[in-house]
């Protein structure tokens, strides 16, 4: 089964990822493997080379009454020539943050507030946090509750 297109940008994505920030590139990898694990998600990605690559989870199917084209997404944002920085990103009302970690985005997701963490490095226990995110809003997601 030929790659889809999403697919063959993430590969060229991780292919030209800088030498340096290798550790970066394993925490992306290691969400995204987290997130694909949970129950009815599909991945998508709009990539717009040379400032970021987004992807994207939803359910599939998409539940009755949920309005919201995704529960979590991962901006990979080019910072210049060989940098990159991760932003981990949900709604909101859809995700706890005891121990403070993410900041709120008025308006940043989908004109909705939403709610994300940054990486600039191999950061498993962000990683396992972002996680446990991700899984509280799947969870908010498969309810359909708030949009």
């Amino acid at each position: 089964m030929p790659a889809s297109p999403a697919q063959t940008q993430l590969q060229q994505l991780l292919e030209q990822w800088p030498a340096g920030q290798a550790g970066l590139r394993r925490s992306l990898l290691a969400y995204r493997e987290g997130v694909l694990a949970l129950p009815g998600v599909k991945e998508g990605l709009l990539a717009r080379p040379g400032v970021s690559y987004s992807l994207r989870w939803d359910l599939d199917p998409r539940p009755a009454g949920r309005q919201r084209p995704l529960f979590a997404l991962a901006d990979v944002v080019s910072l210049g020539q060989e940098e990159l920085m991760l932003s981990v990103c949900f709604y909101e009302d859809e995700v706890s943050d005891p121990q403070e970690l993410g900041n709120a985005i008025p308006q940043g997701l989908f004109q909705e507030t939403g709610y994300c963490f940054d990486l600039d490095g191999e950061d498993p226990a962000l990683v396992a946090y972002c996680l446990e995110r991700a899984a509280q809003a799947h969870a908010a997601a498969i309810g359909a509750r708030r949009g």
